[in-house]
């Protein structure tokens, strides 16, 4: 096969991040979700909710300071798992128009979850927010944290 012929048929179809379109205008035929869904359990956060509560209304009885050192010590416990359940709960029910729109590679989401856990969130927080200044064109490729 010469080369005139593979960029013909290279040229018939555009294959992006696994969803191929043809360019003889049909509607674009999804091979596979590009998109990461991750299963969201409200059990575990829900749980969580429900221990802090219950613990701090008995903390309130003992004493506000105890309260107080509680919670800045229950947060900091949980931080980084509420952080990155929020990314996934945004993973799941966002639609494929507003995540598809990323120019990077990881999708900005997953870069979240990455500059989180390697960060953690505060710091994380601050590489996501540049990230997300970013993704725009003419920027892209990729772009690890």
């Amino acid at each position: 096969m010469s080369d005139k012929e593979e960029l013909s048929e290279v040229s018939d179809k555009i294959q992006i991040k696994g969803v191929t379109a043809r360019i003889n205008g049909q509607l674009p035929k999804l091979v596979k979700n590009p998109l990461n869904r991750p299963k969201i359990s409200y059990k575990k956060p829900v749980i969580a909710l429900v221990i802090y509560l219950v613990v701090l209304i008995g903390t309130l009885f003992i004493s506000r300071i105890v309260a107080v050192v509680w919670t800045v010590l229950y947060m900091a416990l949980i931080m980084k798992r509420a952080a990155i359940w929020m990314i996934h709960l945004y993973q799941n029910k966002a639609p494929s128009k507003v995540r598809l729109r990323c120019v990077f590679e990881p999708s900005c989401s997953e870069y979240a979850i990455l500059a989180i856990q390697k960060y953690g969130v505060i710091i994380g927080g601050f590489k996501i927010i540049g990230r997300l200044r970013r993704c725009r064109l003419p920027n892209g490729g990729p772009d690890y944290p």
